[in-house]
């Protein structure tokens, strides 16, 4: 243990067997891990565009996605008089440099999206090469927060034909699917990437307006289709397999470029004493802390409490680039990977067939089951701070018990260290760069209060 000045808090009102102890130098290693394929499905946002991020490189993003019918039973009549003819796409957030001209194109895919997979970010599926909408646009082209991408003349008539073959039956699912089996939304040039919202009362759909024979506007739509069971699995990876993206990045001449393998490491003493984070692309800040068993060498201590304090790196966040909402830790198992909780159940929303997948091992919230999974620990950028701050203090109690010899319970956990990541919802794309323990300003901290029994 690395601890070069200790500070006893409180001794005079302690017993003389006890002592209260605070250090914030415990030594901790750090680097950037490379975690190869991350599950993108059934994400709460359709994500596509480009950036280049001036420290990770060139990040391109598309969506794959399924439809469902909105207005089930629907006639345009004889003579619709068109408005507009669009698929409209409600803005989440916009990454990147919003100003600057973008296209983007909705394609028709030539295959399925499979319900009983779960895609990752490398996953990509075959679309038609002719788009069905495209529309070149910058941020402030948005209208009500939308960008609004112009369907082509043919398929907002085959549209049409279909809604009025269907207006008296009503326009089923499983005839939907026959005519499109989904869509790609597809990137091409620019300077942002885009999150665009698939659930709530107005979700991403195809939107005709047009007047009918009696003058009266009306609106049509087919909207994306929601994953039914996202809300009840108990693994939080979501089946029913609906949409999923495709993330890629192209990381030539940066600090990253040669990080290629699946859990391979960069030592921050490589990267400037800086670690990075970009969820949806596979990339980790990997956090160890080598010398805790010197905290038992020659005692047993009862920890108090203990805070991981980790620093954004002053400048390298801009109003282009934003930091993630939250950050979470995950706990490495003995083969230096993350630690996953395997499970299988049947699933009745598909004819129960058998699903299996896992689920990452994370620290949990103070005051939980430290070896549960349904109260992760998740935290917020401190505005007063300027810090993740991350308590863990039965994480380290139980390393420690771990790493005592004395200790004679079942609450263990190996010291085999952390991986500490951005949420999976809106933010996954946004990127951190954090200073590791030995950046000169922004230095990454374990804070501990323990108690010495002797």
């Amino acid at each position: 243990m690395s601890c070069n000045k200790s500070t006893t808090i409180g001794s005079e009102l302690q017993p003389q067997n006890l002592g209260v102890v605070f250090t914030d130098t415990a030594t901790i290693l750090t680097s950037t891990i490379f975690v190869d394929t991350i599950s993108t499905t059934n994400r709460e946002l359709l994500l596509a565009g480009e950036y280049t991020d001036p420290v990770l490189g060139r990040v391109k993003a598309s969506a794959f996605f399924n439809v469902q019918p909105f207005n089930t039973s629907f006639s345009f009549g004889s003579n619709p008089q068109f408005i507009s003819a669009v698929f409209a796409l409600p803005i989440n957030f916009a990454y990147g440099d919003t100003t600057q001209l973008q296209t983007l194109s909705v394609h028709k895919l030539v295959e399925p999206i499979n319900p009983q997979r779960v895609y990752r970010n490398k996953d990509v599926l075959a679309y038609e090469p002719t788009p069905i909408a495209t529309a070149t646009f910058k941020g402030s082209d948005a209208v009500f927060g939308r960008v609004e991408i112009p369907l082509t003349d043919t398929f907002r008539d085959q549209i049409v034909a279909l809604a009025n073959s269907t207006a008296v039956s009503g326009l089923t699912q499983a005839q939907l699917d026959a005519f499109v089996k989904g869509f790609a939304l597809v990137s091409h040039g620019g300077e942002a990437l885009w999150g665009f919202r698939v659930t709530g009362q107005v979700p991403a759909a195809i939107e005709i307006r047009f007047r009918n024979e009696l003058g009266s506007e009306q609106i049509y739509r087919i909207v994306a289709r929601n994953a039914v069971s996202a809300e009840t699995d108990v693994s939080g990876e979501r089946y029913n397999t609906q949409r999923f993206n495709h993330v890629e990045v192209d990381r030539t001449a940066t600090p990253l470029q040669n990080l290629t393998q699946d859990y391979q490491t960069i030592p921050s003493a490589q990267t400037q004493e800086q670690t990075f984070i970009q969820e949806s692309l596979g990339i980790f800040t990997k956090i160890e802390f080598p010398y805790l068993s010197e905290f038992v060498k020659n005692q047993t201590i009862a920890i108090n409490r203990a805070d991981l304090v980790v620093f954004p790196v002053a400048g390298t966040r801009t109003p282009f680039f934003k930091t993630p909402r939250r950050v979470d830790l995950r706990i490495l198992g003995d083969d230096k990977r993350i630690r996953k909780y395997f499970f299988r159940f049947n699933d009745p929303l598909l004819n129960n067939t058998t699903i299996q997948d896992t689920l990452d091992v994370r620290v949990q919230t103070e005051g939980n089951n430290p070896f549960g999974f349904n109260a992760p620990l998740s935290v917020a950028l401190s505005n007063i701070s300027n810090s993740y701050n991350l308590e863990i203090t039965s994480y380290i109690q139980y390393c420690l018990n771990n790493l005592n010899p004395r200790y004679q319970g079942v609450n263990k956990f190996p010291n085999n260290g952390l991986v500490l990541g951005s949420d999976l919802s809106n933010t996954a794309i946004y990127r951190l760069v954090l200073g590791s323990n030995k950046h000169p300003q922004q230095a990454m901290k374990l804070r501990i209060f323990y108690t010495i029994v002797r």
